[in-house]
């Protein structure tokens, strides 16, 4: 079903001047319906968010929908999807990003996912060879070393966390601006479901991100291309070698200037840049 909304300029910048169809459909899982945006024609590329969540796709997403067919969940507790109290565990969010991907019929498909969903990206990889034909890892969490941490986010007071997430202060104002219209009800729920998605987000990598992802990832088949915003304090550069050593067949992209956490909203053109080069 085409969404009413369908055919207007991306978010967060970006490439502005083209626009796409977006159609938007709820996708029946064991977790209840998970809201699914679809955008462009031509080759399948699926688009796992980061800790942000998905309200509508992003500048990214309209830029790789100009030759190609984008399919972007979202998943439970991040937006539109509501949260599933039964995902309490890493291996739990395995096994459902499993199904998801049977349900969207993307299985042995190329994917794009950002920060804690790359991590389980990579965790279902390891235990599903034919899940990814390739995966650009973006900001991956799932290692942690004790000697270069990186910043705390869950630390951090809300605006001190958007400054690390996001270095693009026109990026920042957008994610956290107030849509027109909302009444007083509509506020409030709002405001609950930007909780929902930090929490979400929090139960992913708080109080550490390590769940023995390092001793899994030589089990993961698909070709990774690991990409970092060259100001990510959350999880730094550094990490992208490290990443590279443990999986099998991998290459790091050269930081990306100017981006923080969350690249694909700092560098939408960048990451759609390097997804066309990858030849998995």
């Amino acid at each position: 079903m085409a969404d009413p909304d369908g055919g207007r300029p991306p978010p967060f910048g970006g490439r502005g001047s083209v626009t796409v169809d977006i159609e938007r459909r709820e996708v029946a899982t064991g977790s209840g319906p998970v809201t699914t945006f679809e955008l462009g024609k031509g080759p399948v590329v699926g688009f796992l968010h980061g800790p942000a969540g998905l309200d509508e796709p992003t500048a990214c997403m309209h830029d790789l929908a100009v030759d190609h067919r984008v399919v972007a969940p979202c998943l439970p507790g991040f937006g539109p999807t509501p949260g599933d109290p039964t995902l309490r565990t890493v291996h739990d969010w395995v096994v459902f990003l499993s199904e998801l991907t049977d349900r969207l019929g993307l299985v042995g498909s190329r994917w794009v996912a950002s920060s804690v969903s790359a991590m389980l990206a990579l965790e279902l990889a390891a235990v599903r060879p034919e899940a990814f034909r390739s995966l650009v890892a973006v900001a991956p969490t799932g290692l942690w070393d004790p000697d270069d941490p990186g910043v705390d986010l869950y630390s951090l007071s809300l605006t001190d966390q958007e400054v690390h997430l996001v270095a693009d202060e026109d990026v920042r104002t957008a994610l956290a601006a107030m849509p027109e219209g909302l009444d007083a009800d509509g506020l409030v729920e709002l405001g609950v479901s930007r909780y929902v998605r930090r929490r979400t987000a929090a139960s992913l990598v708080w109080p550490l991100p390590d769940h023995g992802l390092a001793d899994r990832l030589h089990r993961v088949v698909a070709e990774v291309v690991l990409v970092w915003g060259a100001e990510d304090r959350i999880v730094p550069p550094s990490y992208g070698e490290w990443f590279a050593g443990l999986l099998p067949t991998a290459t790091v992209a050269p930081p990306i200037a100017g981006a923080a956490h969350l690249v694909a909203l700092d560098a939408p053109a960048a990451v759609a840049a390097i997804v066309r080069n990858d030849s998995g």
